[in-house]
C-alpha cells in the first residue's frame, strides 16, 4: 500500500500514520459493543462463529453516505434503512457462507 485516504479526507503516504488510520479504523469497527458468540472447532480445525445481526448492523452504519454504488448497484443509504428481518437474513447468510 502506497498510500490512504485518512478519515478527515486528506491523503497519506507516511506507513506510520497509515499504520494509525488502519488501527483506528478497526478499533472502532471492532469497539467492545459487539458481542461475539461462543466459537466452535469444526472437524476440518477451523473455526467456526456465528455472524451476529449486530455485527451486519454495525459494520452497514459505519459505511459513509453518497458513495457511489458497487456493481450491485446498492448505495449505502438503501443499507441503512434495511428492516431488522433482512438484516437477520444476511447475518445467517454471512455465516453460512463462512461455514462452507
Amino acid at each position: 500500500m502506497t498510500a490512504l485516504r485518512r478519515p478527515d479526507g486528506t491523503i497519506t503516504s507516511s506507513r506510520r500514520v497509515m499504520e494509525k488510520a488502519i488501527y483506528d479504523f478497526y478499533s472502532d469497527l471492532f469497539d467492545n459493543h459487539v458481542h461475539l458468540p461462543p466459537c466452535h472447532l469444526r472437524e476440518d480445525g477451523y473455526v467456526i462463529s456465528s455472524v451476529l445481526p449486530s455485527e451486519v448492523r454495525h459494520a452497514i452504519k459505519s459505511e459513509k453516505n453518497r458513495k457511489a454504488p458497487g456493481l450491485d448497484r446498492i448505495r449505502p443509504e438503501h443499507l441503512k434503512n434495511l428492516p431488522t428481518i433482512l438484516v437477520n437474513t444476511l447475518a445467517r447468510l454471512f455465516t453460512r457462507y463462512l461455514s462452507e
